[in-house]
């Protein structure tokens, strides 16, 4: 790896284009926020059973999609082990809030792949909660096609090394499969994650914090994240005060009466 990087960087200095440098040029996140995943996309499960991606829809939550792949030698599992951690300490249940979908990019793959990548990242993150919420999937190369093109997710194969180059990317899809968010990174924070998720709950927010939280926070899909708005803070701010003010005061007309 040391060896394919020092090349990399040598023709990059030498102003010649590399085949690898071409295949990192093609990663790319389109913005597909607000279409509709094909509920008619079908993989195989980590327990060799054939399922459709319909089968996540409409179960009155959101699906935190990833698209990797289990032999990834270290992007795909940094991805995986951000997004878990973020998660984990979000305060959401898995299996009510949401649930976890993570599909092969790579149609070599097959269900025991899937099922020891499962395991270890149940065991790992989620040891306390026994039903299962998390699936992870492989599929063939036209399935994986239909997929990303719908998400808007670009990877390339890189002959070279044997391996894919792809986006670090977390999709939040809502109950119906409509493509609600998109968060970019390894390392996504759970404040991030929380808020996309219950952005993708369709107003379906679980208290007045998580609703003042959606208020001041807006997402950017440019950047995929949340971005704090000044302006509806001192909105915010400015009712909190009002509305702090009115008990204070309250309490000394109620006084004043009783005296």
């Amino acid at each position: 790896m040391i060896n394919i990087f020092l090349i990399i960087c040598a023709a990059l200095l030498l102003g010649v284009e590399t085949k690898s440098d071409m295949h990192l040029q093609s990663i790319d996140v389109e913005n597909k926020l607000g279409q509709q995943v094909s509920s008619d996309i079908s993989f195989i499960d980590s327990y060799s059973q054939r399922v459709s991606l319909g089968k996540y829809f409409n179960q009155n939550i959101p699906i935190v999609l990833v698209m990797a792949y289990y032999q990834c030698p270290m992007l795909c599992s940094l991805v995986l082990n951000g997004m878990s951690s973020a998660l984990s300490n979000s305060g959401l249940v898995p299996g009510k809030d949401y649930s976890l979908l993570t599909l092969s990019i790579d149609p070599s793959e097959g269900p025991d792949l899937s099922k020891d990548k499962k395991k270890n990242y149940m065991d790992t993150y989620f040891a306390d909660y026994a039903y299962d919420f998390w699936t992870f999937g492989t599929t063939t190369n036209k399935e994986i096609s239909k997929i990303t093109n719908e998400l808007g997710f670009n990877y390339s194969y890189d002959e070279s090394i044997g391996q894919y180059a792809h986006p670090a990317v977390v999709y939040v899809l809502d109950q119906k499969g409509v493509i609600s968010n998109q968060i970019f990174g390894i390392n996504p924070t759970s404040k991030d994650l929380k808020l996309a998720i219950l952005n993708a709950q369709d107003e379906s927010v679980s208290s007045i914090f998580d609703k003042i939280l959606l208020y001041c926070y807006q997402y950017n899909p440019k950047a995929g994240n949340y971005t704090l708005l000044a302006s509806n803070v001192m909105k915010v701010a400015g009712a909190a005060m009002v509305f702090f003010m009115g008990i204070f005061l309250s309490f000394f007309w109620a006084k004043e009466r009783i005296v």
